[in-house]
């Protein structure tokens, strides 16, 4: 086989993963279908309104921790989607009018981006190691897990964390195994580096220990220090241009850090120790790869003590990478304890598959006799063995998302043949367009009160009533719609759950005094929602 003939089937063999990430995330996306059905909004909505902003050059509203750096790609995709395909001179109401068309082109980028960067995870990897049994086997670093398949769905931080931390990994591969490393070349990786990680936290400020691995292969001090500040002025400069409240954000992060419980509403400790055995053993059974991984990442560096294995260990290429993916993934199981949600895990997800890489050279390093056919087959018998449960649980997720969207859809039905010119309220994670927009207005700042005029404007028969505050919250600012409420003989209300409906019931009776309504159920399907004809009575 000529040399062209090799290259050729080599770079075929590298682009085959991205390819099944690729297909894998349309599937998924296409199951959970709209983004306004159920709980999709949840993230994208907001972001799509507060990219919106951005796009106007405009501060947006609420921060997502800070989600920084991919609202400013969204709002490049909004303005070029417009640009090119927009239906409305004004990109404000072709936003509002085409909200599914911008979600959708802004997901594709999304996932060109993280599909390009696993392409390049691969090419770099057998580049610098000549090895392209380990350029494919870094390549596994999303299918680690369907949590990282669903999030690519989604238009939120994490959607573009995965394409950082696929860049982040590549550097690090490239940094190690440098043959020339002169002051040039270190300043080089040193920016790489710190501009990575700089976009990173500005991307969701709780992947700080993520610098760990940068911080600890960089040998000089000096070089650590041109790193950590590369970063975080990279983080300073983007944080001061766009974030729309940075008292308040900080505020945020203070509050997480010194009390307990999920966005640190819990006492003011730092955290429920009666969570942590049971958090353990979730986190154990949700995602077992990711725990195997982790004990025997402990175990190999446990070696080191041992005065046999000590200065083979500690000399081994991949040690202080080991040691680094150790905190960052010992530092998201500790999250997971703390905000009592085991979706924080997922950037740490993401170094394991680098993880068990780096245990495979200490162990080969230190018996070499039992891989003598090849230092990496055992990693692939390592994953092959655990693909079949991880093919388990991507059908599993795909048919809870079909039937899902079918049941949002049946319900979406029902109220557009029989209760299309009736004033509707709706309470949020139900499948509803208005309430997607209405949630989202959280992310728009200055521009709240001109997106609630559209909103009124567009959807003239539709109450708002948020779930969290339990109460009609944007009503106060559409007198004519409130007369119409007040006035009104009957009205619908589209409820998530049982909690949700009774909290309404009692709202609705507070808010137009009439003492003698009736709530009837007249529909409801599998997710839970139902749909109540309210007759208002005196």
């Amino acid at each position: 086989m000529n040399a062209s003939v090799k290259n050729k089937l080599i770079l075929f063999s590298i682009f085959i993963l991205p390819a099944l990430l690729f297909i894998l995330e349309v599937i998924l996306k296409h199951s959970r279908g709209e983004y306004f059905l159920y709980d999709n909004y949840d993230g994208p909505y907001g972001q799509l309104l507060g990219s919106l902003n951005i796009a106007q050059m405009l501060k947006p509203g609420y921060f997502q921790h800070p989600g920084i750096a991919p609202q400013l790609i969204m709002a490049v995709v909004i303005k070029i989607s417009h640009m090119l395909q927009g239906n409305d001179p004004n990109i404000v109401l072709d936003t509002f009018s085409r909200p599914e068309f911008y979600l959708q082109r802004i997901n594709v980028v999304f996932t060109i981006i993280n599909v390009i960067s696993l392409y390049y995870l691969g090419k770099v990897t057998y580049k610098k190691t000549g090895s392209i049994f380990a350029a494919l086997f870094l390549q596994f670093t999303p299918f680690i897990s369907v949590m990282v398949i669903y999030e690519l769905t989604l238009n939120i931080p994490e959607t573009f964390l995965l394409s950082l931390i696929l860049i982040l990994l590549t550097i690090t591969v490239s940094f190690l195994y440098e043959e020339n490393l002169s002051n040039k070349i270190n300043l080089f990786y040193m920016f790489l580096f710190g501009i990575t990680c700089g976009l990173a936290l500005a991307s969701k400020i709780s992947v700080l220990p993520i610098m760990i691995l940068p911080f600890l292969i960089i040998k000089k001090f000096v070089n650590k220090t041109y790193f950590v500040v590369i970063a975080l002025v990279t983080f300073l400069i983007l944080f001061f241009l766009i974030s729309p409240d940075s008292t308040r954000i900080w505020k945020f992060v203070f509050t997480s850090m010194v009390h307990s419980g999920k966005y640190g509403t819990g006492s003011a400790n730092f955290m429920d120790t009666s969570q942590i055995i049971p958090r353990l053993t979730i986190l154990s059974n949700e995602f077992f790869l990711f725990s195997v991984i982790y004990v025997l990442i402990f175990i190999t560096l446990l070696l080191q003590f041992i005065p046999k294995f000590k200065n083979q260990v500690r000399t081994n290429k991949y040690f202080l990478s080991l040691n680094g993916v150790f905190i960052i993934m010992s530092f998201f199981i500790l999250l997971v304890i703390k905000q009592v949600e085991s979706y924080y895990i997922y950037p740490g997800l993401l170094f394991s598959v680098f993880g068990i890489f780096c245990v495979n050279s200490v162990v080969a390093d230190l018996i070499p006799g039992i891989f003598r056919f090849s230092r990496l087959i055992y990693l692939y018998i390592f994953f092959i063995l655990f693909s079949i449960p991880q093919y388990k649980s991507f059908k599993s997720y795909k048919n809870f998302f079909d039937t899902r969207k079918q049941e949002s859809h049946k319900i979406l039905d029902f109220l557009e043949e029989n209760y299309s010119k009736s004033i509707i309220i709706s309470s949020d994670q139900t499948a509803s367009l208005p309430t997607a927009f209405y949630s989202g207005l959280n992310y728009t700042g200055s521009q709240t009160t001109r997106y609630n005029n559209i909103l009124m404007q567009k959807f003239p028969d539709y109450i708002y009533f948020e779930r969290w505050r339990a109460d009609f919250i944007y009503l106060r600012f559409d007198e004519d719609m409130e007369r119409r409420l007040l006035a009104a003989d009957t009205v619908v209300f589209h409820a998530f759950n049982e909690k949700n409906f009774n909290e309404f019931k009692e709202r609705i009776i507070e808010l137009t005094n009439k003492k003698n309504t009736t709530f009837s159920e007249v529909f409801s399907n599998k997710n839970g929602e139902k749909i109540y004809l309210v007759s208002l009575k005196e």
